[in-house]
């Protein structure tokens, strides 16, 4: 899979090329499913999946890892992924497989069978925590290991003005289409807003925000009972992922 020649992503193709078996190939695109970077069933890379295979095919960029953590994050149907980021680290301190499984999924049990609970929910749980410790993703600081299934909250790495900008309007355009105007209350606390998956405080979701709209990119409207973020119809995710990764700074 050749950088920059990349557009669909196929299951014989991955298997050819990469040497790993059926069955790990078709985990390997629902993965990338998950992570935004390839189109449901169509399999066809999305412009973030083109803009990572040219410019980041390691995934060494902070920009890239922020990108696919509030993407997978965001999306409810990934009901454990979105518990562990959405309601549950916000919450504690200190995560452990077993107390996670137990506490926070009771309500699974009327959907699934009692092996699905007992078995499997922890290995996912523990594979979702993992992922912030021993993957890429752990360069975004928000988890460290402290044993054989506990976790800590640590200290994660400041989220790039557009990166974040990135992720508004993927929230603009999955949770509130059509809208050219995202209150700051929503932007810092919606079920699927930036704020929320990264657990921002308000002030620097702010902050953030005003310095995009001194570069120009957005507007904020400061009114007299609520703040809100205009964003032009021409502003696209496609052409903030050409900042990010098409060599022009906005910082």
């Amino acid at each position: 899979m050749a950088q920059g020649q990349v557009n669909k992503v196929s299951r014989p193709q991955i298997v050819s090329e990469l040497g790993i078996p059926d069955r790990q190939a078709e985990n390997l695109i629902s993965m990338m499913t998950g992570f935004g970077m390839v189109i449901p069933r169509v399999t066809t890379l999305t412009p973030l999946g083109h803009a990572i295979v040219k410019s980041d095919p390691y995934f060494e960029r902070i920009e890239t890892l922020w990108s696919l953590h509030y993407i997978v994050s965001s999306n409810s149907d990934y009901v454990v992924w979105y518990r562990i980021i959405n309601e549950i680290l916000p919450l504690q301190d200190t995560l452990s497989v077993d107390q996670v499984s137990e506490q926070y999924f009771s309500d699974l049990k009327i959907h699934y069978s009692e092996r699905t609970i007992t078995e499997k929910l922890p290995t996912e749980v523990g594979t979702v925590l993992a992922a912030y410790s021993r993957s890429e993703l752990a360069q975004l600081g928000l988890l460290k290991e402290s044993g054989k299934g506990n976790f800590e909250k640590a200290k994660p790495v400041e989220v790039p003005d557009l990166t974040f900008l990135f992720c508004l309007l993927y929230y603009r355009d999955h949770y509130s289409p059509g809208s050219t105007a995202i209150s700051n209350t929503d932007v810092c606390q919606a079920e699927h807003s930036p704020g929320k998956v990264f657990n921002l405080p308000e002030y620097q979701v702010r902050a953030t925000v005003e310095r995009l709209h001194y570069a120009g990119l957005v507007r904020l409207e400061k009114l007299a009972n609520l703040d809100q973020i205009r964003l032009s119809e021409d502003l696209t995710q496609e052409f903030v992922l050409e900042r990010l990764y098409g060599g022009t700074n906005a910082n």
